[in-house]
């Protein structure tokens, strides 16, 4: 696990960078002032708001950096996201192989190949371990059947929702015997459910487009190890102080990577810890959950919607909108949008910004403020 003392010595080592120098320079310390984590604390945060900004120019973005970027990727907000290095800026191979993943495994990847970074992710993390990578990318379930049963996939790389379908369309034919999710929760019960169903094995890792790899899952599935190159607080959100076990406050990740050092990212989600030892002899800190978001933001099958970038789509419809994210009784999101008046084509649009489905649409007059509203109940489960 690491200690403040690895990440003042990480600042020091690394005081040059220039991207580190910006962020010191704005919060108005200097890198041989830090000597603590009181002192670390006085860096101000950078939030996904923040980076969206950063990266309207990417050129001025891209000069806080000493190498050319290999690859340069979109998230929602937009938010320009530059790839360095293969395989240890992402770390998600380190989340395969702590799961059962190995050398030879067929890994169908669905997350997408196109802007966003998931499909990179997971694509050189299966090759780092080995094992070969069936670049699918967004499709529908039938397809995905489809090509696991013509190649005798085992092994599933996605979201839980999608999975679920899969499975579905699979029944009896599924040569599955691994999965690794991510971008979405999912329970206890849930899991449960489709490992004895399936006979699957179901871990799940955490992470984002901007940090990588965050937490990933040992085969003990009793929480998430945090990987050994970040530095993770959890803080409560009013006040910023630091949390303990079991208590629920943001998380802060700091990554001790000299071509990319993210110091102090707010991450926005809500989670918990626990220091006990693992079953598996690590004795690192374990993100037990996620539980949902800080800010006014939601994530929804791994993709970010934020208010700000609501506020802008719905202003250039000349529309308030109230958006609202609840679940079936199988734990499916249901996107609603409810709007004061109607505008034609509007799920339409909405699906082109936010790349997500509206599952209905409903005009209320009363409606005059653009807002998100979350009614998971699933999110509040381990």
């Amino acid at each position: 696990m690491i200690t403040i003392d690895k990440v003042t010595s990480f600042l020091r080592q690394n005081k040059d960078n220039k991207f580190i120098q910006y962020r010191l320079n704005g919060s108005n310390i200097k890198i041989d002032d830090i000597c603590t984590y009181d002192d670390f604390k006085k860096i101000k945060p950078i939030t996904r708001k923040d980076l969206a900004e950063l990266t309207k120019d990417i050129k001025v973005f891209a000069d806080f950096f000493d190498l050319c970027p290999i690859k340069i990727f979109e998230s929602p907000g937009p938010i320009y996201n530059l790839l360095f290095e293969s395989y240890y800026q992402y770390r998600f191979y380190k989340g395969l192989e702590y799961s059962s993943f190995g050398h030879c495994d067929i890994v169908v990847n669905t997350f997408s190949y196109h802007l966003t970074p998931a499909g990179e992710m997971f694509d050189e993390a299966v090759r780092k371990i080995g094992a070969s990578v069936i670049p699918l990318g967004p499709s529908s379930s039938s397809k995905c059947a489809e090509v696991i049963k013509n190649t005798g996939a085992t092994a599933f790389i996605g979201t839980k929702t999608f999975l679920k379908k899969v499975l579905e369309e699979l029944g009896e034919k599924n040569s599955l015997l691994k999965s690794y999710l991510i971008a979405e929760k999912i329970t206890d019960d849930e899991r449960n459910y489709l490992s004895n169903k399936y006979d699957i094995e179901i871990y799940q890792g955490y992470g984002t487009a901007e940090a990588g790899l965050i937490a990933t899952e040992c085969q003990y599935k009793t929480g998430m190890h945090v990987d050994n190159e970040i530095f993770v607080e959890i803080l409560n959100p009013e006040n910023g102080d630091l949390l303990g076990e079991n208590e629920v406050g943001e998380a802060y990740v700091t990554i001790l990577n000299k071509n990319y050092p993210l110091i102090r990212y707010a991450t926005g989600d809500l989670v918990s810890y626990t220091l006990e030892k693992c079953s598996c002899d690590r004795e690192d800190m374990r993100i037990l959950g996620v539980f949902g978001r800080v800010d006014s933001s939601v994530k929804v099958k791994g993709v970010f919607i934020h208010e700000w970038s609501l506020t802008e789509f719905a202003n250039s419809y000349g529309v308030s909108i109230k958006l609202e994210i609840s679940n079936d009784e199988n734990n499916n999101d249901i996107l609603s949008l409810h709007i004061n008046k109607d505008v034609k084509g509007l799920d339409l649009a909405f699906k082109e910004k936010f790349k997500l489905r509206v599952n209905n649409i409903n005009v209320n007059n009363d409606i005059n403020k653009t807002e998100i509203i979350e009614n998971r109940t699933y999110l509040k489960k381990r």
